[in-house]
């Protein structure tokens, strides 16, 4: 089956001057007043059909240069590119839109240039502007709109026209919680009717949820390709040894903004560790069960589309496990009143002595999408009967030397 695109070692280089005048000099003169930059250089992959491709890497990596190379706003300085399908992308907030302009004139005009006749533009641009949930403000000109509100027209108008190939960078981000849950789940149908995505996110964990496989760029080179989990475990130890390196420094406390209200389609309503009573932080012992219980207030959401996921961390940082309702094809229990629970028990605590706590998170059916997170909700000690060193508790056994 032919890809759906082919790179073969693209490269963008730009020139870079110590002052404007000397690029005129260099022009009258005929003398190289200039240095190059390789913002990208030496990158090759292949995308299928039916396969999303992840793309990471700290920031000035490459990755924009990239996608605006794949999806043709650039030329590339050298390399070939090969696409088979419509390609359809969202890159910079609003690119390509005209401020002057309305969104309706705006869709058109984006139609129009995806090479859709008048006819084909006028036909999709209901079904656009309804996943846009703009109505009421598709006759103001874009330069109105919040960036919210851009994100909603360009995500609605890149989908719209059903691409072979999409490319979305994070400008998703800036969306509200409502719409980035409904850009997750078309970007989910479009690979399972068999489209190519290319996913371009610092969210490592909606990349490892939504990618077949990463590629990792690193000052405009290709430091990993490969399966997900193998590339995403790899950066995240390279940013772990950034944060060591770098580590940011502390916001005062008088420095710290309020914190806003946060308003949720979705929320978790309580969180409690099902431990004895007594003062002070909850301890549980190396062996014995540990049981937590979360309750959720569906709000806007369906039952059916809620799932609870757990994460165990030291109070160093290090995450020891993580385990969710969906992975493991569990429903929350109804508990009356309109809301949600469940019961996460490890029988058998493998812990050795130290201090935890437990992220709580709110997910879709899909995995990908949070309604709510509750990082460093609930706080518990372990503490071992034995001597032991380490994070956990491993079965083992001594055995005599085979003569």
């Amino acid at each position: 089956m032919t890809a759906a695109l082919t790179a073969w070692n693209l490269g963008k280089s730009y020139r870079r001057y110590a002052r404007p005048f000397d690029s005129l000099l260099e022009m009258c003169l005929r003398q190289r007043r200039h240095t190059l930059f390789h913002a990208l250089a030496g990158v090759s992959f292949q995308l299928d059909y039916g396969e999303t491709l992840g793309i990471v890497g700290d920031n000035g990596a490459g990755k924009s240069t990239l996608l605006k190379i794949l999806s043709g706003t650039i030329a590339p300085s050298e390399g070939t590119l090969e696409t088979h399908g419509r390609v359809s992308a969202i890159l910079e907030l609003g690119a390509g839109f005209h401020p002057e302009f309305s969104g309706l004139d705006n869709l058109r005009l984006g139609l129009a240039l995806m090479g859709l006749s008048e006819a084909e533009a006028e036909a999709r641009i209901p079904e656009i502007i309804e996943f846009s949930e703009l109505e009421a403000f598709i006759h103001q000109p874009v330069k109105a709109y919040s960036s919210g509100m851009y994100v909603r027209l360009a995500f609605s108008l890149v989908t719209g026209v059903d691409p072979d190939i999409l490319i979305v960078d994070e400008a998703l981000a800036v969306g509200d919680a409502h719409f980035q849950k409904k850009c997750m789940d078309r970007m989910i149908s479009f690979r399972e009717r068999g489209k190519a995505l290319l996913f371009c996110s610092h969210s490592l964990y909606q990349v490892r949820h939504l990618c077949d496989r990463v590629l990792w760029l690193d000052h405009g080179r290709m430091r990993m390709l490969g399966p997900v989990e193998t590339v995403v475990d790899a950066y995240q130890d390279h940013v772990r040894r950034q944060d060591r390196r770098h580590p940011a420094a502390a916001v005062p406390p008088s420095q710290t903004p309020a914190a806003l209200p946060d308003v949720k389609p979705a929320w978790i309503e309580d969180a409690r560790l099902l431990v004895p009573a007594g003062a002070g932080v909850p301890v549980c012992e190396t062996g014995h069960p540990l049981r937590l219980m979360v309750e959720a207030a569906p709000g806007q959401v369906s039952p059916e589309d809620l799932h609870v996921g757990v994460v165990i961390r030291r109070n160093d940082g290090v995450a020891c496990f993580g385990a969710s309702t969906e992975l493991d094809g569990v429903s929350l229990v109804p508990q009356g009143r309109g809301r949600l629970g469940i019961v996460y028990e490890i029988p058998s605590l493998p812990l050795l002595s130290g201090e935890y706590a437990c992220d709580l998170y709110l997910l879709d059916r899909t995995g990908v999408h949070i309604y709510d997170c509750r990082p460093g909700q609930l706080r518990f000690r372990v503490r071992q009967r034995g001597k032991e060193l380490g994070l956990c508790w491993m079965d083992h056994r001594w055995l005599p030397p085979q003569s």
